[in-house]
């Protein structure tokens, strides 16, 4: 069993196969308990180092839900036999739960062809009767009892009764290694993983452990040699071996799904043309030899990859999205798909002009002459195509649900997530199986800023309090098993909205298993596992920015009585392009964060390209070769070449600088000769992990290529090493979002009431806080109301023109079904009348009503003048449901004289129920202080010259370490931001300091290309009278 016997395995399937390599096997099986998810990982590596991989599976078998089960090891012999496998699997968790798998007898029947099944496992019990059913089910050739050795007292005894219980019956046994880790010194975080997975400590779960490490992959010799008194159980393991095909992702033999088309039509291609055809004529008016000629590429590419009914799935899956877009009132049957399509697409499908007719793009490719190589090609596909579709959260969640209702689990299922440890998940985790003091390790978890458990040793050193513990017993086991459990799968978790489709049974080809979430179901792989397997993926993406367009469109037609057609609004609107020159952009998708703000100032764009190339420009492989700055100085007219006029085609667009992932592709055709498979491949081969050979290779054949067209080596070399592994968008995927963030920007401009509004309800999302967001709107003219228990929806609504009001459920503690009682009783029975009416009538706990009266929301009651009074009589008259209901008796003769609450009690009351203070910003309440001490506001830098020294102060927003040293902090003051710059030194020197929520840091202001920071030398804390540190909550996105 490998790491994919989660929380059972300690070892991944690369430790297995590298120690079986070293000990001379020649094949392997992996046998993990209840899923193959590891098996085509596990197959691809086997194959590398020349080991046979065999795929097997241990299930739990019982014949009723009360009976106790016995483990049973099921083994793919053949192709028939891993489909039968992948029934079983599935039908064991669909059956009796996600949790605790059961394979019932009742599902053996009809699906045991191609199976070879072994019994006998330590700790089971098989009675002579129960041969006799295994060996209906699968037949006296394909049933073995297996003996395993572990040095455990009882070993022999064991395995001389199973002998005997086979030659009774006359079937065959097995030796099998009873494997849980490559070598002995896992034994130890096999044991941790063992308590773990009981929620015990390494000193309560003695019984649950295995009784000594003799659990490791052993030789064949030393299997040869414990199996002596047995040499046929050795012999019958080089048997099954032999009978056992090779796995390898073309025996799961997946199809592209396939579509019924019209009668009138011949097959699937004929009816997509005759579909796009029809949309081209809709969109374009009349079918153009621009369009003409596209489509005919785009037809042909189609037919030669066979990809019809890859796109007429596609097509019914948007018609779903529409239909259900229709249901929720946010699209009309009328309007045609293609020109108001339900989703976005986004990625390098974006590309395709069918894409677009189809409804699966908001983009029109011709306009923007976008290239379809890294998309699909003439040349041989090496992987399936990918296509990314972005959904309002509304539209999304009933579209799953939709695709399960019109596939069933047996031909869809979401691709599954991995979740892994990381340093936090360690500490809490295997600390407390070591039995380490929970506030110690809580203090580490908190504090330490690394993901990798491997630097736990690293952190504690760091952190003053837990320094002198680091040689401790204890605390030394937790550093090193804390390092072996670094980046183990904790389980399958549910992929965001990864969708895989199948025309024939999906769980013939992977086993199928129940969500966490109702109505959803998960294979077994994960999107690596689905691009290897070649299969077809869908991705349903949630976009919060489309939901908040979504109801902001509604807001405004409400509002105005006029629909707003973005696809028709003008997209050379200056004023939104001055906004974007200013990095005016708080809330504006994609163009938000510090690093976009400071980014969109320096390279100013009026038109939507520009703004594409600006949304990809701030990529992490785009800044790996300092190509943003580079791109920049060019676009401002610095002289720049090609290294070799063959980049011209790839680059012109973006002066001689990668932006994309399409011009690798595109420089591997027209500099080094590939294919466009073969380039892309290269392109992905920099994302693989050990991937130093096959960057060798790729090196080669790029090398030799471009010899062949004339390009010198040194120059060939010098454009290869502008390829590197980080993340880039393709071209279509940049325009697609620049398009989004453009509308986004318009609506803010023109609508900004609803804008916010908007945006406070599609929470969360987005780069900054509701305060940082309450501010800008505040500066954009629009003012937000504390919440009110009379006029209050659940949600955000706007108040007139200019302001709206903030939702119950902003309320801490006040969740949805909270704001309905309290709303339904409001419409039922009038308005709250006083705060003993609230009390008595609104079926609301004690500390939600608390949080009311902080939050404002009480404000307007009668006989409510003061909210620390208010708190005072809430405490008064509450009762607990069920003692005599809540009665509205007097209690003036019990309250208690206290002073009012003046200003700061009111903003630490709301940043402590709501996030952010309605009235104005921390930093305002001391700003005389400030001033006083010399400590600049962020609109008085603006006044200030390179190399000026300067102390500013303010609560901070984010901390981030891109691929650089650098930390990069934004602080944010009652006028607006100041963005810091933090060097390596100073972080490590002040690490503490710069880790509260409100700081003031001292040091140079630097203005580099545009940009201004602030180079910090030294920070301290800002905790005034009222303790900041305590009420004010720490809001910042940090680099963890």
């Amino acid at each position: 069993m490998s790491w994919y016997s989660f929380m059972e395995g300690a070892s991944s399937t690369d430790e297995m196969l590298g120690r079986a390599h070293e000990l001379g096997y020649d094949a392997l099986a992996l046998v993990d308990r209840n899923n193959i998810t590891g098996a085509l990982e596990f197959s691809e590596a086997a194959t590398e180092l020349g080991i046979k991989p065999i795929i097997g599976v241990t299930l739990m078998l019982s014949d009723h839900e009360n009976d106790p089960p016995l483990p049973i090891t099921l083994i793919a012999e053949n192709r028939q036999g891993y489909a039968n496998m992948c029934n079983l699997i599935t039908f064991a968790h669909i059956a009796a739960g996600r949790i605790d798998p059961v394979l019932y007898t009742r599902y053996l029947q009809g699906r045991t062809d191609g199976i070879i099944a072994l019994i006998g496992e330590p700790g089971s019990h098989i009675a002579d009767a129960m041969i006799e059913r295994f060996i209906d089910w699968f037949g006296k050739e394909n049933l073995f009892i297996e003996l395993q050795r572990h040095f455990v007292h009882g070993d022999r005894e064991r395995n001389n009764a199973l002998v005997a219980l086979a030659e009774r019956n006359e079937i065959e046994i097995v030796a099998t290694g009873g494997v849980f880790y490559h070598e002995r010194s896992r034994s130890r975080l096999h044991d941790v993983l063992t308590a773990i997975r009981h929620n015990l400590t390494l000193e309560t779960s003695h019984r649950q452990r295995k009784p000594n490490s003799h659990y490791e992959l052993k030789s064949p010799e030393r299997m040869a040699q414990l199996f002596q008194q047995w040499p046929q159980a050795i012999d019958n393991t080089r048997r099954i071996a032999d009978r056992c095909q090779s796995f390898n992702a073309k025996q799961i033999n997946y199809r592209f799904p396939r579509e019924s088309v019209p009668d009138e039509f011949s097959d699937e291609q004929e009816y997509l043309e005759y579909v796009c055809n029809d949309a081209a004529k809709r969109r374009y008016g009349r079918i153009t030899e621009k369009v003409r000629d596209r489509l005919d590429r785009e037809f042909k590419l189609i037919r030669r990859h066979g990809l019809a009914g890859f796109f007429l799935l596609y097509r019914r899956v948007i018609s779903l999205a529409q239909d259900v877009a229709i249901e929720l009132g946010h699209s009309s049957a009328e309007v045609p798909i293609e020109e108001k399509p339900p989703g976005r697409g986004r990625g390098s499908s974006v590309a395709m002009l069918i894409g677009t007719l189809i409804g699966l793009s908001h983009i029109d490719p011709l306009e923007y002459d976008l290239p379809l190589e890294r998309f699909i090609s003439d040349d041989e596909l090496m992987n399936a195509p990918d296509i990314d579709l972005d959904f309002p959260r509304d539209i999304r969640e009933q579209l799953i649900l939709r695709v399960f209702e019109e596939f069933g689990w047996s031909h869809a299922a979401l691709t599954a997530m991995l979740p892994t440890y990381k340093l936090k998940g360690v500490v809490r985790d295997v600390g407390k199986a070591l039995g380490l003091p929970p506030l110690e390790l809580d203090v580490l978890a908190k504090r330490a800023e690394s993901h990798n458990a491997s630097d736990i040793a690293t952190e504690m050193v760091r952190i003053e309090e837990m320094r002198d513990k680091i040689h401790l017993p204890g605390w030394r086991d937790l550093i090193e098993i804390g390092a072996q459990l670094q980046g183990f799968p904790k389980g399958l978790a549910q992929h965001p909205g990864g969708m895989i489709i199948s025309s024939t049974p999906l769980i013939d080809i992977t086993p199928v298993q129940p969500s966490a979430m109702d109505g959803r179901y998960i294979c077994q792989w994960d999107k690596h596992g689905a691009d290897s397997a070649g299969f077809l993926k869908i991705d349903f993406l949630s976009l919060g920015a489309l939901s908040q367009m979504q109801e902001c469109l509604q807001l405004i037609e409400k509002r105005t009585g006029s629909h707003v057609d973005l696809s028709r609004i003008d997209f050379n609107d200056q004023a939104v392009y001055d906004d974007f020159a200013r990095g005016d952009t708080v809330g504006v998708f994609q163009v938000e964060s510090a690093a976009q703000m400071q980014t969109i100032t320096r390279m100013k764009p009026r038109n939507l390209y520009d703004l594409a190339l600006e949304v990809a420009a701030v990529r992490p492989g785009v800044g790996a070769n300092d190509g943003v700055s580079e791109f920049i100085r060019r676009r401002n007219g610095s002289e720049w070449d090609y290294d070799h006029p063959l980049e011209r085609r790839a680059l012109e667009k973006s002066l001689g600088i990668i932006l994309f992932q399409d011009q690798v592709v595109t420089l591997g055709i027209d500099v080094g000769g590939m294919t466009a498979s073969e380039s892309d491949q290269m392109r992905r081969a920099f994302q693989r992990r050990n991937n130093e050979a096959l960057i060798r290779s790729y090196w080669k054949r790029f090398r030799d290529g471009a010899s062949e067209r004339g390009v010198p080596e040194n120059t060939a070399y010098k454009i290869f090493l502008k390829f590197n592994p980080h993340y880039m968008f393709p071209e279509g995927h940049a325009l697609a979002f620049g398009v989004t963030a453009y509308h986004m920007a318009w609506l803010r401009r023109h609508y900004p009431t609803e804008f916010y509004n908007a945006i406070f309800n599609a929470q969360p999302m987005g780069f900054w806080p509701l305060e940082t967001l309450k501010q800008d709107a505040k500066r954009m003219g629009v003012t937000i109301y504390n919440p009110d228990v009379n006029l209050s929806e659940a949600i955000c609504v706007p108040e007139g023109e200019n302001a709206f009001r903030l939702g119950l459920t902003f309320v801490r503690g006040f969740n949805s079904e909270s704001a309905k009682t309290l709303i339904e009783n409001r419409n039922w029975n009038g308005p709250y009348r006083s705060l003993s009416d609230l009390v008595s009538r609104s079926g609301v706990q004690r500390a939600a009503l608390e949080n009311l009266v902080k939050a404002g929301a009480c404000d307007e009651l009668t006989g409510v003048n003061d909210r620390r009074h208010a708190l005072w009589e809430v405490g008064l008259r509450y009762q607990a449901s069920g003692s005599q209901g809540r009665l509205q008796l007097a209690v003036d003769q019990d309250m208690a004289t206290l002073e009012p609450a003046r200003e700061r009690d009111h903003m630490t009351y709301e940043y402590e129920t709501l996030g952010l203070w309605t009235e104005g910003h921390v930093m305002s309440t001391m700003r005389d202080m400030l001033s006083e001490n010399q400590i600049l506001n962020s609109t008085q830098l603006d006044d200030k010259s390179d190399e000026e020294y300067v102390i500013v102060s303010g609560k901070v927003l984010r901390r981030q370490r891109p691929l650089g040293k650098m930390i990069f902090m934004t602080l944010e003051d009652e006028f607006g931001m100041i963005p810091l710059a933090v060097p390596p030194d100073t972080w490590k020197k002040y690490r503490d300091e710069l880790r509260m929520p409100i700081i003031v840091a001292e040091g140079r202001v630097s203005r580099k290309s545009g940009t201004m920071n602030i180079m910090v030398h030294q920070a301290w804390p800002l905790t005034p009278a009222f303790n900041a540190r305590a009420k004010i909550p720490d809001i910042s996105h940090n680099f963890r």
